[in-house]
């Protein structure tokens, strides 16, 4: 089967945060595109089409690293939940894009 992901996923636990629940969870993978957010005690429920504002704490990265997205799918036999980026800020994606490229 074809991938139809426009950017490659990295499989990595990263922290991170919604600003405005203030819920703080793990990545299960992430990319330039979007993430998949654990399910766990605090991200137990989004609703499908809920937007989030996102901070991530990317090892090395001293500031905080920013996406808004929105909840596009619930990982298969519920393990997260699927977030697409709709906005990245060029700082933010800068930061992002060079921690996936020290490993992809």
């Amino acid at each position: 089967m074809l991938e139809k992901r426009r950017y490659p996923r990295l499989n990595t636990a990263v922290k991170v945060q919604d600003f405005t629940t203030f819920k703080t969870g793990w990545t299960r993978n992430i990319s330039l595109g979007g993430c998949l957010i654990e399910r766990s005690d605090e991200f137990d429920f989004l609703s499908m089409a809920a937007r989030l504002t996102l901070k991530f704490e990317i090892p090395g990265v001293n500031e905080p690293v920013l996406a808004s997205g929105i909840v596009k799918h619930r990982g298969k036999h519920r393990e997260g939940f699927g977030i697409q980026f709709e906005a990245v800020d060029k700082t933010s994606a800068y930061y992002l894009g060079k921690f996936m490229g020290s490993f992809l």
